[in-house]
């Protein structure tokens, strides 16, 4: 079947794919199912075409007058997905994308066709008001393989769940590559499967083992050479391919980009011109990338700045860059495919021990080699150190995924979720509570009265905590009760910020102490070379060290965020702390949202230190110290411009505001662009104040 014989309109059409386009069979035969009014598990390779089977069924909605929800698992892919759909806003579609905040409204949602968001946000939303699920009548839970993870996967199953429990009219559209056991998950959806090991890009597979590389065909390339992966590197780029290469930490990342840097035949990748776009403060990554992306090489991993992180993607896409060193969370992330992709690591520190990674994130890394519409094949490599690691690379290459299991049986789920479906009314009593898991992938999987001890449990800790109320009968959400579950927090971090509420000694240092005391915050590992500082920062706030080492990890990430909102610069807090800036921006953005719960809380609990909290909640976000909060509130106003603002003498926004272009050009960093806009910005801003 052609593309064109959907009856999809021209513009479609052009947007996605083309005119020319032949379905693949699996393409075909899913939105076959769709049309008939199935739920649908696609279970294919990666890039084989699953988002197109997506952007039909969510164009078809739109004709009939329905909404959709596309699901992802990550910020990142969510940005993906919603300008992959917004291409679609010329044919009338209205698309949203919702991922920050989980203290939203769904009332948003009436307003638009599609709603691109992540599971979290998703079950939020939910937790919100249940009623939004008659709102949405497809539902495109993308990377459906990851149900399986205890945090992505358990917000993705309880949110399919409590979708299909209040309208099973609502479909459910899965998108995943392999799953073994691919009959449970469409067993527990009611959904029709359509399997296939079709790539539009053929992957050969081989282990590098001893300076040779054997392709199970049996083809045979033998490297000579000490340095035997980057001959490999040379021999795919000079036919033009680019590399990935997965190794087990950032620090191997880092000194691989180098070693190879150096070790690729002068000349080979082919250096370009390049100005570094950073811009606004340094940090220890800064100098190392500018030093190697000019050679086209480079690495990637969490410690770089979301900024950083952009800028090499692109540069990658652009084929600049021609060899890639990256920990597997890029392999979770961005759609960023290569010809080759090499596991230089099959091994990882975990857990106090070193153990073999997963056959499911082996399968996931190689399924990355081949770009289509640019290569005919792609080769997907593990690099084995030594014979054992051979042998186990071949099991990879030979096995299959692991099997997905149910991951919302873990106790701190069922607390969480148990507040969650009393709060929303599905649930009054023990016997709601199982009615509604075995709707769940665990009540698919196992006898969910299995579960009936905990379930109890967790109404009794509710009860006894005060977030609900009631008998065994019928329980009731109490006020905190519905906060907590709005605010989208575990009820243990509840009780920990209301017990610092409680004690009532509060300053910065204190109140970020208990914040990363949270299950939300997951706190930096300390150091011995940490612990001077960490005593002093605990014996002058009378902090109790406690019995294990997670009062010490609390304390170095509350110091790292007590560093940030007092203005200390990125290169200082990263070299003191021995983090990277991609560290800091994940504490403060789970920070920010402690401090803002910590608010919501106050208002019932401690209400003449509610303003407290919210600016705290502000300074947290931009990193800046209480006197110039407002200025931040401009456009484009970080807090380096902010601080040059304020030291000019234009503290406040009515300064800004009444200030003219000339005064702004005169501070650095300020051309006459910037200074025109940032009067304008200000002045906006003042007006919808007023208003």
């Amino acid at each position: 079947m052609r593309l064109t014989e959907l009856d999809l309109p021209g513009q479609f059409l052009d947007m996605f794919e083309g005119n020319d386009l032949d379905l693949y069979p699996h393409q075909e035969e899913a939105i076959k199912h769709l049309e008939s009014g199935k739920n649908v598990v696609v279970s294919v390779p990666t890039a084989s075409g699953k988002s197109l089977i997506a952007y039909v069924a969510i164009y078809r909605e739109f004709l009939k007058g329905r909404k959709s929800m596309y699901i992802v698992p990550l910020r990142a892919l969510a940005s993906e997905k919603y300008e992959d759909l917004k291409r679609m806003s010329s044919l009338g579609l209205k698309v949203a994308i919702s991922v920050g905040d989980y203290d939203d409204s769904p009332e948003f949602i009436k307003r638009f066709d599609v709603i691109v968001c992540t599971s979290e946000k998703a079950d939020s939303l939910f937790h919100h008001d249940p009623s939004i699920m008659f709102e949405i009548s497809l539902i495109v839970a993308d990377e459906l393989h990851l149900i399986g993870d205890e945090g992505r996967g358990a917000r993705l199953e309880t949110f399919l769940s409590a979708a299909r429990y209040m309208n099973p009219d609502t479909r459910i559209l899965g998108l995943s590559a392999t799953i073994s056991n691919i009959e449970d998950v469409s067993g527990w959806l009611e959904a029709e499967t359509v399997i296939s090991d079709f790539r539009p890009v053929t992957l050969q597979k081989g282990i590098m083992f001893n300076r040779t590389l054997e392709f199970e065909e049996g083809e045979s390339l033998s490297f000579k050479g000490r340095d035997d992966l980057a001959r490999l590197c040379e021999h795919f780029i000079i036919q033009g391919g680019q590399l990935l290469i997965f190794v087990n930490s950032r620090k191997r990342s880092e000194d691989l980009a180098r070693k190879l840097s150096y070790s690729l035949e002068e000349g080979i990748v082919g250096e370009f011109q390049w100005e570094p776009p950073w811009g606004g403060e340094t940090d220890r990554y800064q100098g190392i990338l500018t030093e190697l992306i000019p050679k086209g090489v480079s690495f990637h991993h969490a410690g770089l700045s979301s900024s950083q992180r952009t800028v090499v993607e692109a540069l990658f896409r652009e084929g600049k860059i021609k060899v890639l060193v990256a920990t597997p969370t890029l392999a979770a992330g961005v759609n960023l495919p290569a010809r080759v992709v090499v596991i230089r690591d099959i091994t990882r520190f975990s857990d106090g021990y070193v153990g073999y990674i997963s056959n499911t994130e082996v399968h996931q890394m190689l399924g990355r080699a081949g770009r289509p519409k640019y290569d005919k094949v792609g080769f997907g490599i593990i690099y084995a150190a030594s014979e054992t690691s051979m042998e186990k690379a071949w099991e990879y290459l030979d096995g299959e995924p692991e099997p997905v299991f149910s991951s919302i049986g873990k106790e701190s789920l069922i607390r969480f979720n148990t507040l969650a479906l009393v709060s929303t009314g599905l649930a009054r009593n023990i016997e709601d509570l199982v009615k509604f898991h075995g709707k769940t992938l665990l009540g698919y999987q196992t006898d969910v009265s299995l579960h009936r001890n905990r379930f109890e449990q967790a109404l009794s800790f509710l009860d006894e905590n005060d977030f609900i109320r009631g008998s065994e009968e019928e329980y009731k959400v109490t006020k905190l009760g519905k906060t907590v579950s709005d605010l989208y927090i575990d009820p243990v971090s509840a009780l920990i910020l209301k017990k610092y509420l409680d004690e009532g000694n509060i300053n910065d240092q204190r109140t970020l102490y208990n914040i990363c005391r949270t299950p939300e915050v997951p706190s930096l590992i300390a150091k011995k070379d940490d612990t001077e500082d960490i005593l002093f920062f605990m014996d002058e706030n009378g902090l109790d060290y406690g019995e294990s080492s997670d009062s010490f990890n609390n304390a170095k990430t509350a110091m790292v965020l007590y560093d940030w909102i007092n203005e200390r610069s990125t290169d200082y807090i990263t070299g003191r702390y021995g983090i990277g800036p991609g560290d800091i921006q994940a504490k403060v953005s789970s920070a920010e949202w402690m401090a803002y719960s910590l608010s919501r809380l106050a208002s019932m609990l401690l209400p003449e230190r509610r303003t407290y909290f919210e600016m705290l909640a502000i300074r947290i976000r931009e990193g800046i110290r209480e006197d110039i909060w407002e200025l931040t509130a401009i456009p484009n106003i970080g807090r380096v411009r902010a601080r040059r603002l304020y030291a000019a003498g234009l503290t406040s926004l009515d300064a800004v505001a009444g200030s003219a272009e000339g005064d702004i050009t005169k501070i650095a960093g300020f051309s006459h662009k910037l200074a025109s806009e940032t009067i304008g910005h200000a002045r906006t801003v003042l007006q919808r104040r007023r208003r």
